[in-house]
C-alpha cells in the first residue's frame, strides 16, 4: 500500500511543470542580470531595479482600491513604463542593443502632460500635505516615496556605471510628481480636503 502511495506520489511530481519561480539559485544572495550574469543582491543594479518593482507593487494596490477609471487607465500605462525601465535596469550595457522597446521621451512626455493637466484641475496650494487622506491616496504617496528612493539609487548606479538611455532618470522624476498628484487627486474625488502641516 505504502509502495503505491509512494508510486502515486512520484507520478503527480513528474507531471509538474519543468520551470518554478522558485530556482533556488539565489539562496546564496546572488541574482541573474538578463543575460544570465550573476550580481550580488545588495548591488546597485539589483538595488535600483527592486526599489521600482517595490514601488510598482503599490501601484498595483492603488489601482485596485481606486474607484476612478481615469486614474485606473493612467496606472495601467505607467506600470508599462516600470517595466521598460527595470528591463533596462537588468540589462548589462553591451546586452543594452538587444532590448525591443525602452523608455524614451514619449513617455515622459505623457506624464508632463498628466501632471500639467491635474495641477490646472486641482489648483494645490504651496503647501505640504499631511498623507492619509484616504486609503487610495495614501497608497499613492507610498508609491511616489518609493519612487524618490528608487530615483537616487538610479542616481548613484549612473554616476558609477553611466547608464545608456538618461530618460529613465527624468521619467522616476516626473513619475513621483505624478503620484504625489493622484494621491490628491483620490482625495478630491472622495471629498476630502488635502490637510496641510500646522506650525504652531
Amino acid at each position: 500500500m505504502s509502495r503505491n502511495l509512494n508510486s502515486s506520489k512520484a507520478s503527480e511530481m513528474s507531471d509538474k511543470p519543468e520551470s518554478s519561480i522558485s530556482t533556488k539559485k539565489g539562496d546564496e544572495g546572488n541574482t541573474s542580470l538578463l543575460d544570465g550574469t550573476r550580481v550580488a543582491k545588495f548591488s546597485l543594479r539589483p538595488e535600483a531595479y527592486g526599489a521600482i518593482d517595490e514601488a510598482n507593487a503599490f501601484i498595483g494596490a492603488l489601482r485596485a482600491l481606486s474607484t476612478v477609471k481615469r486614474i485606473k487607465e493612467l496606472l495601467i500605462t505607467i506600470q508599462n513604463h516600470i517595466y521598460y525601465i527595470n528591463s533596462e535596469l537588468a540589462c548589462p550595457p553591451d546586452k543594452y542593443s538587444l532590448l525591443k522597446r525602452k523608455i524614451n521621451e514619449g513617455d515622459t512626455h505623457f506624464l508632463d502632460q498628466n501632471i500639467v493637466s491635474l495641477e490646472a484641475e486641482l489648483k494645490l496650494p504651496r503647501q505640504f500635505v499631511l498623507y492619509g487622506g484616504t486609503v487610495s491616496s495614501a497608497y499613492a504617496d507610498i508609491a511616489r516615496s518609493i519612487i524618490r528612493r528608487a530615483e537616487r539609487k538610479v542616481v548613484k548606479l549612473d554616476h558609477e556605471e553611466p547608464l545608456p538611455n538618461a530618460v529613465i532618470k527624468q521619467y522616476l522624476n516626473r513619475l513621483s510628481d505624478l503620484l504625489f498628484l493622484i494621491a490628491r487627486l483620490e482625495e478630491n474625488e472622495a471629498g476630502v480636503k488635502p490637510l496641510h502641516p500646522s506650525i504652531d
